[in-house]
């Protein structure tokens, strides 16, 4: 679930886990929200959890997650 999107990232959660993905906010013609997300940079969670390194089977998860958020709403997801 996103819980943030900010021009340079978005938060989401994930089984009570916060991470924050790296990013880039841009405007699409279509007038929705578009946003390229670096997934070499997703590597841990947030505090409290930090020194967890998220496998890449948690970064998939992450990544359609934010995909499946954006698909409902009409935005475009870039995973670069």
């Amino acid at each position: 679930m996103i819980l943030d999107v900010s021009r340079s990232h978005i938060k989401v959660e994930i089984r009570g886990r916060v991470v924050t993905v790296p990013g880039e906010m841009f405007f699409p013609p279509n007038d929705k929200m578009g946003f390229a997300i670096f997934e070499r940079e997703i590597k841990a969670w947030d505090s409290p959890n930090e020194s967890v390194k998220l496998t890449t089977e948690e970064i998939n998860e992450v990544i359609e997650d934010i995909r499946q958020d954006f698909a409902k709403g009409g935005h475009t997801l870039e995973v670069e």
